[in-house]
């Protein structure tokens, strides 16, 4: 097939909680996105808990995803894999899974001793025959026999991918509700229950839900280890931010009419540059009198864009909350939280950097205040696409 970026955005987010009583998950969730528009997904389950289980599931997750980025057989990053890592006897010290999502939207997942994924079409669980599962025989230098479980299936708009660990699945054994703990059918049946009352739950919330009921399931008090990936193939949302006026006055326009033609959430951070498009495009600019609690200056509004911020100071308290994130989830208030939630929560993001030298400064040959836009915006661009696996594209004008 031939790939098609625009048929669908491949949301994928993670969530996890750590067996009550230790200081490290021996989970491990890792996503990638290669420059061939590739999704790499690991799930590891390091044997039991803290940190011998956690440094053993990071290194099992490392080397599966530099296999992957060389194009490598399954077979051989397995191999690899239980050679390292095979334990002794019947035991291992490890289970894994691992799923290969290509741009055009083939799906090759790749288990060991893990539960089987969960696929969502329409909304329940889908088993259907296009679902093609092999067996992989492997034997490892210890004289021991491993099988991977392979299972490849073309990916459709609004389908979801499901990957778990076995905690989820055990949550709640032993307790009068749940003897038998959750399972894999009880688990489809929560979710197949929650995308019937919110069809578009994001992959971050759903993953996130999961992990909660499991939780739930165990009184609150988790006896393993609870991960959940969540993938979520959807129309992309497209974010535009503009920022800096253009080195020549006559692309004025053309900044003006990119904001205006854009089909999407529309962020300006700069006052010169959100004068620029008010001027040309004959809209009112209203400032926000009330102060900001980030210290940062007040917001600005104007019809048909989204938020208005001061420039690059923003935008580096913008970085630096970037940076910190461990998930896409940030709860703070002020400008700098809320423009970071809105890169957050888009797929598609475009910037256009304006590369004018501003006329006041005293060194036009040393125009630190264009640098540091370029820079911080680059650096926000990396941070969303290789942390937070969006789309990026940059423009200067």
């Amino acid at each position: 097939m031939t790939p098609d970026r625009i048929k669908y955005f491949i949301e994928a987010e993670s969530s996890q909680r750590t067996e009550t009583g230790s200081f490290a998950s021996g989970d491990v969730c890792m996503s990638r996105r290669t420059d061939d528009g590739r999704t790499l997904l690991t799930l590891i389950h390091g044997r039991g808990s803290g940190i011998q289980a956690n440094v053993t599931a990071s290194v099992i997750s490392s080397m599966i995803v530099s296999y992957a980025l060389r194009n490598a057989p399954v077979g051989q990053a397995a191999g690899s894999v239980l050679n390292t890592f095979g334990g002794h006897g019947s035991k291992t010290d490890a289970s894994f899974a691992v799923a290969d999502i290509q741009a055009d939207g083939t799906v090759r997942i790749a288990e060991y001793e893990a539960p089987a994924f969960l696929l969502f079409r329409n909304g329940v669980p889908y088993e259907g025959g296009d679902i093609q599962t092999e067996h992989l025989d492997i034997a490892t230098g210890n004289g021991q026999n491993h099988t991977i479980r392979l299972s490849r299936f073309g990916a459709l708009p609004e389908d979801r991918i499901v990957l778990y660990t076995k905690g989820v699945i055990r949550s709640g054994s032993g307790t009068q509700r749940l003897p038998d703990g959750w399972t894999r059918t009880g688990l489809a049946a929560a979710i197949t229950g929650l995308l019937g009352q919110t069809p578009d739950i994001s992959a971050r919330e759903l993953a996130a839900a999961v992990v909660n009921r499991a939780e739930a399931n165990d009184l609150f008090v988790p006896k393993s280890d609870l991960s959940c990936m969540s993938v979520y193939f959807r129309q992309p949302r497209r974010l535009l931010l503009c920022s800096g006026p253009p080195f020549n006055e006559t692309n004025d326009r053309k900044l003006a009419e990119r904001v205006k033609n854009w089909n999407g959430t529309t962020v300006i951070c700069g006052g010169t540059t959100a004068a620029i498009v008010a001027r040309e495009l004959r809209r009112e600019i209203s400032v926000n009198l009330r102060r900001d609690i980030s210290g940062l200056p007040p917001t600005s509004a104007m019809p048909g864009i989204n938020l208005i911020t001061e420039g690059v100071l923003t935008l580096a308290r913008v970085k630096s909350l970037l940076e910190q994130a461990s998930s896409s989830e940030l709860n703070g208030q002020g400008t700098d939280f809320e423009l970071a939630r809105i890169l957050l929560g888009h797929d598609r993001i475009e910037f256009v950097v304006g590369t004018r030298i501003n006329p006041q400064h005293q060194d036009p040959a040393l125009p630190v205040e264009l640098e540091l836009r370029r820079n911080v915006i680059k650096e926000i661009a990396r941070l969303l696409e290789t942390k937070f696996l969006k789309e990026i594209r940059t423009e200067y004008l």
